[in-house]
């Protein structure tokens, strides 16, 4: 009997030592797990693999890390975020347009990282890219992927008109030619481009070497004859019909439609949108062509930045920059742009095959030639590091649709316009 109970005794204290052992074990795995919480625009779910396996590989390789990742709706993101800084829930890493950074650097709510990161960690990245996260000396974001800008053009309806290759349009100033001879020849739109809502007028304007702002960005500077004269051109194709209606009234996510339905014979936009085209409108885009960014006197092109940033109030900073650090490298961009038509912002994911090799095919020569343009493209737009960028834009396509409609005239719409940018530089906006 005594044996019995001191056997019992044994086997006892054995399993408590065991249950102590998990217990204690648990609690050191869990007391050293960081989580990090990761936010992407509109991601899912045409990338839910990449990121899983990009989370997966970071996880193995940080067994101490844990990646919680939310995808939000890029419509609303900086209400969202605003939000969630509100509520003292903000993510640790975040995916932002670097148009919407101004917003968050200017309530201190991003991150400083020039301490933090080396100078070879910087250098990896295209310089032109880079500096659309620093504000002020300011590093607050890492680039990510890349747009650039492209003419995108029907073969089959340039060869009906009478035109080849050859005959597109390289600047704006010519497209505003070739527009009205196109329809003269056909009664089809030559060219599809956003001039009242999301306009392109601004970018258009900074091309051609007159700039939006005031040197000392205080006051508008578009309200000149010179300006004038060259939105009058567009506003005039407009209202004779050269252009299309939705010129003044789509949004710059739809500007893709009327090319892939066959409505217009041309579009600018980014290359991005050829895997739409492809997966659509086959037929459409087995005669399509693709060609550099139209430009204005100065040959200057503009680049659209997608931004990793890191929130100001995230515990675990260094934790969090790790992380951004593995997102935006070399390997995972390249593997990124394999599977969308974007561009890298480090330069050696730039130097593989996909970039360098042209292989003729209108997705394969759009990376080919827009791995070149990211190199010198720039941010032409700089308003959009004004805190109220949204305003400024809106009233400016405000004055354009009503320039358009023949509510008031060219002139008298940028100067309306410039009243309005002048209060809201001021600070006296409403």
């Amino acid at each position: 009997m005594e044996k019995s109970i001191i056997r019992f005794l044994k086997l006892w204290l054995v399993q408590v030592a065991a249950i102590l052992i998990i217990i204690t074990g648990c609690g050191k795995n869990s007391q050293h797990k960081t989580e990090i919480e990761f936010w992407t625009l509109q991601l899912t779910p045409e990338f839910t693999n990449y990121f899983n396996d990009l989370i997966k590989r970071y996880e193995k390789s940080h067994p101490f890390v844990s990646i919680k990742w939310v995808d939000i709706p890029y419509d609303g993101a900086v209400q969202k975020l605003m939000a969630s800084i509100a509520a003292h829930n903000a993510p640790d890493v975040i995916n932002l347009s670097s148009d919407f950074l101004t917003k968050f650097y200017n309530i201190n709510s991003l991150m400083k990282l020039n301490s933090l990161l080396s100078p070879e960690e910087v250098n990896s990245y295209l310089p032109n890219a880079f500096s659309y996260g620093v504000f002020k000396k300011d590093t607050v974001a890492l680039p990510w992927y890349l747009n650039p800008y492209a003419l995108i053009y029907n073969k089959a309806m340039f060869k009906q008109a009478g035109f080849t290759d050859k005959d597109v349009p390289t600047t704006f100033d010519e497209m505003t030619t070739f527009a009205r001879v196109f329809k003269n020849r056909t009664g089809k739109f030559a060219f599809f481009l956003n001039i009242g809502k999301d306009s392109f007028l601004p970018m258009i304007l900074e091309s051609e070497g007159v700039h939006m702002l005031s040197p000392d960005g205080k006051r508008a500077a578009f309200n000149t004859p010179e300006a004038v004269a060259i939105v009058d051109k567009w506003v005039s194709l407009f209202r004779e019909g050269y252009l299309p209606r939705e010129s003044i009234t789509s949004s710059q996510t739809s500007i893709i439609e009327p090319y892939m339905s066959g409505m217009v014979a041309s579009v600018f936009t980014g290359p991005v949108f050829l895997t739409r085209v492809q997966s659509n409108s086959p037929g459409i885009y087995n005669v399509t062509g693709v060609a550099p960014a139209l430009t204005g006197k100065t040959g200057k092109s503009e680049l659209a930045v997608m931004s990793i940033a890191i929130m100001a109030s995230t515990k675990h900073p260094r934790e969090s920059l790790d992380f951004a650090l593995y997102v935006t490298n070399a390997q995972n961009q390249l593997a990124f742009s394999k599977i969308v038509l974007t561009f890298p912002s480090v330069r050696e994911a730039l130097k593989d095959s996909l970039f360098t090799i042209d292989d003729k095919s209108p997705i394969g020569h759009a990376r080919y030639i827009g791995a070149k343009d990211v190199l010198t493209g720039i941010r032409l737009r700089t308003y959009f590091t004004h805190p109220d960028f949204d305003k400024l834009k809106d009233s400016f396509d405000e004055a354009i649709q009503s320039a358009c409609l023949g509510k008031m005239g060219t002139e008298q719409a940028l100067n309306k316009a410039a009243q309005e940018w002048d209060k809201v530089l001021s600070g006296n906006s409403q």
